[in-house]
């Protein structure tokens, strides 16, 4: 499925139409199995250098949460965005780019593709770049074998659910039919006893100014998942991309398992 660019909502345009947290028997959160907590890394005032990296800001609550932001003396996904916003471009871009670059210091997406005009009608490529060096913070690592990502709507609940209980920082792409969005999911509401079993996402908002987790319900529309009540409107915002990090392991934990592998081979001799 072809990748869209997330052209990010504006601070300004938040509507508080969302339910705040509540707690259920059936939700489950990414630090049920993992630990930590979660992050909201929001934008500043409308018009400024950051009204189109929600990707970015969510780019970064990952980052926090699996320590890969731990660099530079950073401890906050807020100062993590701000490096987002000192190298990069403020436009449309997605999570993947991101971390791709956090660890390697290159840009690896498109230059123009998805939505070929933002919604001012410049004709300036539309994905977010580099325009300072920058990342290169894991030059030894392989970005890919941390990094997961599931394309289409009719998977993107059962996405979220797996990574979350793997273990993995989550991101939604969300698109409406003018423009993209993303936010960071952190739990997921599900009933046994519902024919679409997934009912609500918790997730964290870029663009509502406040440190919040926030609730939305979910509705399975023609095999497609939609997010109800985000900015007051109902199957209007489509889950459509699923992206994932996960956590580098403690080194003892690379020891043990090194440890265990080699008694297995000597089993094997």
């Amino acid at each position: 499925m072809k990748k869209l660019v997330i052209i990010c909502l504006t601070a300004g345009l938040f509507l508080a139409a969302a339910s705040f947290v509540t707690a259920a028997p059936v939700d489950y959160f990414l630090w049920n199995g993992s630990g930590g907590t979660w992050a909201d890394a929001d934008k500043t005032n409308l018009e400024t250098a950051d009204d189109l990296m929600c990707w970015a800001a969510s780019a970064s609550n990952v980052l926090e949460w699996t320590g890969l932001g731990n660099v530079l003396g950073f401890t906050t996904t807020d100062q993590m965005f701000g490096y987002f916003q000192d190298h990069w471009t403020d436009r449309g871009g997605l999570m993947e780019y991101g971390w791709d670059w956090w660890f390697s210091g290159t840009y690896h997406g498109p230059v123009v593709g998805g939505l070929e005009l933002d919604l001012t009608g410049s004709s300036d490529p539309v994905w977010s770049q580099p325009d300072v060096v920058g990342g290169n913070f894991y030059p030894s690592l392989n970005f890919n074998d941390y990094f997961h990502e599931t394309w289409g709507s009719s998977a993107a609940l059962s996405a979220v659910d797996q990574y979350l209980q793997s273990g993995y920082g989550t991101t939604l792409a969300v698109y409406s039919p003018v423009r993209g969005h993303s936010l960071t999911v952190w739990g997921f509401r599900y009933d046994v006893d519902d024919p679409a079993y997934y009912t609500g996402v918790y997730v964290t908002d870029s663009d509502d100014i406040v440190n919040v987790l926030r609730y939305y319900e979910v509705e399975n529309v023609g095999g497609n998942w939609y997010l109800q009540g985000l900015y007051g409107t109902n199957n209007t915002w489509q889950i459509r991309g699923v992206q994932a990090m996960s956590q580098i392991p403690e080194p003892t934990t690379i020891t043990l398992f090194s440890i265990g592998v080699l008694s297995l081979i000597r089993r094997k001799k």
